[in-house]
């Protein structure tokens, strides 16, 4: 069926909690899943052993000792069991309708990647698994969990091969789910926002691993990882799908945001296009940057501070 994989960060504190009832999470979907962890930091292996999923450990790593993320995606593709790849956050717990959904898109799709906005709650202990723990879980999570943002996607389904040649990211620092999201654009699969037919969960957490959540975004990893995407206009979120998958089952994105995007990303989806339709484009955005520039600036006055940049 799949094969999910991800790279956990060292089981100590809150982040063992959320990690192992993450993991065990995916050990209950059905069909059964397989599972692998890859690094080694502390105590994955016991995990692994623990929640009876395969564990890989020699994952590369860059100077700073952060796994790298092009490296876990390979050793994943090369060990998975099967042609369909997940790569998930530790944190995320999913449920039966992950695997539906999926079922649902390859029925309709053989070249796909599949994502969600995510569900953020906060998960200070070790879950119950006992029957049931699905429809309490939701019900907990409709009651006080918040829908995140467009950036807040934390899971990938995809076929091996789609995501090859990938840059030397590092695992856990910002951007590296731009540039999945633009691969998959850019490899003509579909790409699909799943966030009205899946609920994943994500356990809230401290950033401590990256030096806080403001070193998250600006950090020499985190501004390595933005070059390696190749900047800002190859910075794609779910709101650049062609897809959506909801409970009347996939149908293709078609407001006003794909429409908005279409003419925002095309000079690096489409490289190729003929000369005058690229001068019109190009055109079109220069215009659309020149006037963003305007309303930032004015904006900046009205609020005292001339000349800064947003």
């Amino acid at each position: 069926m799949l094969t999910l994989f991800t790279v956990p960060k060292a089981f100590h504190g809150h982040t063992g909690i959320i990690q192992r009832n993450a993991i065990q999470s995916w050990t209950f979907l059905h069909p059964k899943c397989e599972v692998i962890l890859l690094a080694d930091d502390d105590g994955t292996a016991e995990a692994a052993e623990e929640l009876g999923v395969r564990h890989i450990a020699d994952v590369a790593r860059n100077e700073f000792g952060t796994p790298l993320l092009n490296s876990a995606f390979q050793r994943a593709e090369e060990s998975a069991n099967y042609e369909l790849l997940c790569h998930v956050n530790a944190d995320i717990i999913l449920m039966s309708d992950f695997v539906e959904a999926i079922q649902r898109v390859q029925a309709n799709s053989s070249k796909f990647l599949m994502t969600a906005r995510r569900r953020d709650f906060e998960i200070t202990e070790r879950l119950d698994f006992e029957t049931g723990w699905e429809d309490r879980l939701r019900t907990q999570v409709s009651n006080s969990g918040k829908l995140s943002h467009p950036t807040g996607i934390d899971f990938w389904v995809y076929p091996k091969g789609l995501m090859d040649n990938m840059p030397p990211f590092a695992v856990g620092r910002i951007a590296t789910d731009c540039w999945l999201l633009y691969r998959a654009r850019v490899m003509k699969a579909d790409l699909i926002d799943s966030t009205e037919a899946i609920e994943s969960i994500h356990q809230n957490h401290d950033y401590a691993h990256t030096g806080g959540i403001v070193r998250l975004g600006t950090g020499v990893e985190a501004q390595r990882n933005r070059d390696l995407v190749g900047g800002k206009p190859y910075f794609f979120t779910v709101r650049d799908r062609t897809h959506v998958l909801t409970s009347k089952g996939l149908k293709r994105s078609l407001d006003g945001w794909t429409i908005w995007r279409g003419i925002r990303t095309a000079p690096v989806l489409y490289p190729d296009m003929p000369w005058p339709l690229r001068l019109a484009i190009k055109g079109l955005n220069n215009s659309i940057d020149f006037g963003r520039d305007l309303l930032i600036k004015a904006r900046n006055a009205a609020v005292g501070r001339p000349g800064a940049q947003s």
